[in-house]
């Protein structure tokens, strides 16, 4: 096992995130998990509790800096005609010193909120996008 290197541990400033191909060059925060949905299952004679793995769920949030207008235009548009688009969002987050990365994927998304207008007086305004995503997809691994 190689040595304790604090110089690798990963840190938020290697991290990068596009949304439909464009990347968020004032990102200030990315958070996307996965929820397993399990059923509990009991059978007779038997006092112990099993589960079973019917699926799971994902969502997330990006923050970033707002300076432009491009994610608020397309989902109002959306929300207005009812056709939702389609959006893909990649996060990557690299390790100090060397070439490696992770990477991860995001398909089928969905925003179900988004923020007409934020903001307060001498603060600089951060925009944050909730989504839901139906598939992932590991890209890379460190």
């Amino acid at each position: 096992m190689p040595e304790f290197n604090p110089n690798r541990i990963m840190h938020g400033n290697g991290g990068h995130a596009w949304f439909n191909g464009k990347k968020l060059t004032t990102l200030q925060s990315v958070e996307a998990k996965v929820a397993g949905d399990f059923e509990d299952i009991n059978v007779c004679g038997d006092p112990a509790t099993y589960r079973v793995y019917n699926g799971y769920s994902g969502e997330g949030t990006l923050t970033t800096l707002k300076i432009d207008s491009d994610v608020l235009s397309l989902i109002a548009a959306a929300y207005k005609s009812g056709e939702m688009p389609t959006i893909t969002i990649i996060t990557s987050q690299t390790m100090p010193g060397t070439n490696r990365a992770e990477r991860v994927a995001y398909s089928d998304i969905t925003i179900d909120e988004f923020t007409l207008a934020k903001f307060e007086k001498k603060s600089k305004t951060e925009e944050e996008i909730p989504f839901k995503f139906g598939n992932f997809e590991v890209l890379e691994t460190l």
